[in-house]
């Protein structure tokens, strides 16, 4: 389905000679303008200094289609809306671009930049966007998905009557029933376990000691002084270690160090 009204449009281009060392030619979209019917139907060379020149490339046909609603209405929301025009340059003649379209379709320059296609954007006019809006507003419908659990959240018991209820549907061609309320109110049932299960645990992982032992290797901020400046410090991890069953068997009949430095000998 296409939009009674049809507005007819040309694009600007520009072409730099040589703007690097590895380029002959570089083009850039400038702007897309009404077209009047008066510029014929083949690209026009407008301004040319020998550097830079700009080129007319007239008669573009914009419709607008209902199929394509959802390319401007992302169009619309985002944020900047725009012309989209793409173009190709073709190894027969380099020096110039031959446009390829001129649209307002996001998913269109998207499928454009897909097939590599260069697509360049130029800001679409606020009455332009006024037509775009209200064409989107009549005719677009958003999809509706239907959110599906995954599998892997489900039980055994879950998945098969799942399973059952795919092949009973695709043998009679009918759509799967819904869950019966029995089979709701057990899913509930099991769910608020697994939330008292869960909250059990987290609950004697704060409160057993057991599991709030240290294992002799962590640090704190309180025993670093120990650690570093003096014997006591080493003296109870290695105890503590030893207790755990982290030491070597080599390391088990070392001597403990002393809990005291010997004094230091004064000279004579």
């Amino acid at each position: 389905m296409t939009s009674r009204q049809q507005i007819r449009v040309a694009a600007v281009m520009e072409r730099i000679a040589a703007p690097n060392r590895w380029e002959a030619w570089k083009f850039r979209l400038v702007d897309v303008i009404p077209d009047e019917c008066i510029f014929g139907s083949a690209p026009r060379r407008l301004v040319d200094d020998g550097k830079v020149s700009r080129w007319l490339y007239p008669g573009f046909a914009i419709a607008l289609y209902a199929d394509e609603c959802k390319g401007y209405y992302l169009n619309l929301t985002s944020g900047r809306p725009s012309w989209f025009v793409s173009w190709v340059v073709e190894e027969a003649d380099p020096t110039l671009p031959m446009l390829t379209g001129v649209g307002v379709s996001y998913i269109e320059a998207d499928r454009r930049m897909a097939s590599e296609e260069h697509v360049e954007t130029v800001p679409l006019a606020p009455e332009l966007c006024e037509w775009l809006r209200l064409f989107t507003n009549a005719h677009y419908r958003p999809e509706t998905r239907r959110k599906v659990r995954a599998m892997s959240f489900l039980s055994a018991e879950e998945r098969e009557r799942h399973m059952a209820a795919l092949v009973s549907a695709a043998a009679s061609d009918l759509p799967a029933p819904a869950p019966a309320e029995a089979d709701a109110a057990a899913e509930a049932d099991r769910e608020a376990s697994q939330r008292a299960r869960n909250a059990g645990l987290r609950e004697m992982f704060h409160a057993d000691p057991h599991f709030r032992q240290s294992d002799g290797l962590d640090v704190a901020d309180d025993e670093v002084h120990e650690i570093e400046g003096t014997p006591v410090g080493r003296q109870r991890k290695i105890l503590q270690a030893r207790a755990l069953g982290l030491l070597d068997d080599e390391l088990l009949d070392q001597e403990l160090p002393p809990s005291d430095p010997p004094p230091a000998s004064s000279g004579g």
